[in-house]
């Protein structure tokens, strides 16, 4: 049986997925949205849809899911022309050779020894369970959900259509194929190319402007000569390799650059940055210097990307538009240096400190100066173009807002309750204020509209920083229900947190909510002390406040558990699929709800 399913894992990919405008609950964000995903299906030929169309808003019965998910799986004329049979009593003439099909495949199971549920709607964990059959030997679909995300019972709550089975099965192309002990170490994508369901070719035309794009070295699958080169990979399959192995690229955190950007740096010879054309990774010289320059991404405005060149006499940053390339800014080796720890993007352009008391931006106009005040340190560019600053002493922490022309916009004080530390008689005064400093209340994220941390929750105003809180916040959500913020805290003089594989992170013991009007109102309260940390807040749905705590053994080993709060209580709750790697287990969940009680702060309590 398990050859015959791997076999028939044909249309696996069928189903791709959701982004942009999407259809159905579930959102990839993918660069097609669902429409163009199925298409591209079609366009391998593993995806028909009816005589309407794809119909991806439609909800599917378990005896639809069965036709379409044979389909996908290129498997429908051997269910039709074969002599497959089931246990079921309540499956249709039309839908039977498919049941059949899937069931002496090991693919699909019935409702009962006897019945099928073929009128009965299909659901989220039934079609991913369908999905895990198909390419593992398990029937656990952790992997296929998304990290901190209520996927399932989102889905599931609105009504599991057609569109979320195309973006569920898109997400599955990607992962890797673990069917019949299979451990090469390629993707489900890679797979369906080596049976020749579809060919290179096919899968690069069909799938470059719908699926994610990544570039990286790697290496042909099925190739022993370690040729790893930068190639552009989709789903784990490298769809287009550089002629030139000596080239790498030029890496960048955000996504929106206007060009892609490649580097030489051959001993003994001169370092050489390209400008690489992303669909035939074909190189055209940029920028060259002596042995040990380097380029780096600095950011964009508008069509214009900033590229850094690092040379041993000094550092220039360059603006790049298009096929031309001016230089904009010189800076010194120590300048440039903290350009590259400082630079912040934002929607009209970067900014950057280099040195104490120098800062910059950088726009779709060149390089600009920007007045702020010396012995601020950047800290984040709001959505909203707002730019904050940080002033940390021994004593408190003064937070800032400029325009986008650097001028002043506000600022707030939060002094520094964190107690010295027990052995403070003992240390040196350069000592107590490294330790002051480091405890100090700072900035630590931020989701574009708002920005929280140790030093409290800000945002921005009517082109004003606004203070929402100045208790340390250590995770932020906005309940859709009201508008309202969700926050993880603690009291200010303290500075909780876990240990994990030798990385101390921050986490919250209490959860607030603030209303738009700034009441506040305590949903977890930490007295008296349960210690209990938390590392994330979410609003599963509108008014319902789930909390997480992140277990860390080592850096591929941890594990999320989830609690729901209610009327100041915790419910620890089971596994839910996309919170992490692991969850709480019917039996360990019992457990962990004992263990709350007996704190004092479960529901049980």
């Amino acid at each position: 049986m398990k050859k015959l399913a791997a076999t028939c894992f044909a249309v696996l990919l069928m189903t791709f997925a959701a982004g942009a405008a999407n259809v159905g609950t579930i959102d990839n964000a993918y660069p097609g949205d669902t429409e163009a995903q199925a298409q591209m299906l079609y366009d391998l030929g593993l995806f028909r849809g009816t005589e309407k169309g794809f119909e991806l808003e439609q909800p599917m019965t378990r005896a639809e899911a069965a036709v379409m998910l044979t389909r996908f799986l290129g498997a429908e004329q051997t269910a039709l022309e074969g002599a497959w049979t089931h246990p079921f009593t309540d499956v249709p003439e039309w839908a039977a050779p498919y049941i059949a099909w899937l069931y002496q495949s090991g693919l699909t199971r019935g409702v009962s020894a006897t019945r099928y549920g073929a009128e009965e709607s299909v659901t989220y964990g039934q079609y991913c369970t369908f999905l895990a059959r198909a390419s593992t030997d398990e029937e656990n679909y952790d992997f296929l959900g998304l990290y901190g995300i209520d996927e399932e019972g989102n889905c599931d709550r609105a009504g599991f259509v057609r569109g979320d089975a195309v973006s569920l099965s898109a997400r599955l192309l990607g992962e890797y194929y673990l069917k019949c002990e299979d451990t090469n170490g390629i993707t489900v994508a890679q797979k369906l190319i080596d049976r020749s369901v579809f060919s290179l070719e096919q899968f690069k035309k069909a799938a470059w402007d719908v699926l994610p794009r990544a570039y990286m070295q790697d290496t042909l699958h099925g190739f022993n000569d370690m040729d790893y080169r930068l190639s552009c990979v989709i789903a784990g399959v490298p769809v287009v390799r550089c002629a030139d192995a000596e080239i790498d690229v030029i890496y960048y955190y955000e996504s929106s650059l206007n060009q892609l950007y490649g580097e030489k740096a051959s001993e003994g010879q001169n370092y050489v940055c390209f400008r690489l054309d992303e669909e035939t990774l074909e190189a055209e010289e940029l920028l060259r210097g002596p042995e040990g320059s380097t380029a780096k991404i600095m950011g964009y405005a508008g069509e214009t990307d900033y590229l850094l060149f690092r040379e041993p006499e000094g550092d220039t940053v360059y603006a790049v538009r298009g096929a031309e390339t001016e230089a904009v800014l010189s800076l010194t080796k120590e300048e440039g240096s903290d350009a590259l720890l400082s630079c912040l993007q934002g929607d009209d352009g970067c900014v950057f400190q280099a040195g104490e008391h120098k800062f910059y931006r950088l726009d779709e106009n060149g390089a600009s100066a920007l007045p702020l005040a010396a012995g601020d340190r950047l800290s984040v560019v709001l959505s909203s173009g707002l730019l904050l600053t940080e002033n940390i002493t021994a004593e408190h922490t003064v937070i800032s807002g400029w325009s986008w022309d650097g001028e002043p916009a506000g600022s707030y004080t939060v002094e520094n309750l964190y107690p010295l530390p027990k052995d403070a008689a003992q240390r040196t005064e350069e000592e107590l204020a490294y330790w002051q400093g480091e405890n100090a209340p700072k900035l630590l994220s931020d989701n574009g509209s708002c920005a929280w941390g140790t030093a409290g929750l800000y945002r921005a105003e009517d082109g004003k920083l606004l203070q929402i809180t100045d208790k340390p916040v250590y995770d932020c959500e906005i309940d859709p229900a009201d508008g309202s913020y969700v926050l993880l805290a603690s009291p200010a003089d303290e500075r909780p947190g876990y240990y994990g594989a030798g990385v101390f992170t921050l986490a919250g013991t209490e959860a607030i909510r603030i209303a738009a009007d700034g009441t506040e109102t305590v949903l977890l309260a930490n007295q008296p002390a349960h210690g209990l940390t938390f590392d994330r807040i979410t609003c599963a749905e509108a008014g319902v406040v789930r909390v997480q705590y992140t277990y860390v053994m080592g850096m591929a080993d941890y594990h999320s558990y989830e609690y729901a709060i209610e009327n100041g209580r915790l419910r620890a709750l089971v596994n839910t699929p996309g919170m992490g790697f692991s969850g709480y287990t019917e039996e360990e969940c019992a457990v962990e709800q004992a263990r709350l009680d007996a704190l004092g702060v479960g529901v049980n309590s």
